[in-house]
């Protein structure tokens, strides 16, 4: 059974480690919580701070590709009221796991770890 995100207790977020005060080993992150919904859009997420709501992971979708950073949760509850397409779901197999690890990360953390020369 699935299990919508907008259905996640305040308990069930605080599962994830606090943010940290740096993100300078990108792709060494551990994903705690996966996050998909069917217009292909997922959250790899790695920390949740509670008193700001905000969540530090990885997002990708078809239009904008992959990016890390900051996510509130209010910007993840609004997916919710989209509409069933939008909607994410949790993924109640995912294992924690180093973002390093992700076959569809690997391009963009290489690409953050020793960027492209721009002539």
């Amino acid at each position: 059974m699935s299990r919508k995100f907008c259905d996640l207790k305040p308990s069930d977020l605080t599962k994830l480690p606090g943010l940290a005060a740096d993100h300078f080993c990108i792709g060494e992150e551990r994903i705690y919580m996966h996050l998909l919904n069917k217009k292909k859009m997922h959250w790899y997420l790695a920390e949740y701070g509670p008193i700001g709501k905000k969540f530090f992971g990885f997002y990708e979708d078809r239009s904008n590709g992959i990016s890390s950073g900051f996510c509130s949760l209010e910007d993840l509850l609004k997916f919710c009221k989209k509409g069933d397409p939008w909607e994410p779901i949790v993924d109640e197999n995912w294992k924690p796991v180093a973002a390093k690890e992700i076959p569809s990360l690997q391009g963009y953390i290489k690409m953050m770890i020793c960027p492209p020369d721009i002539m």
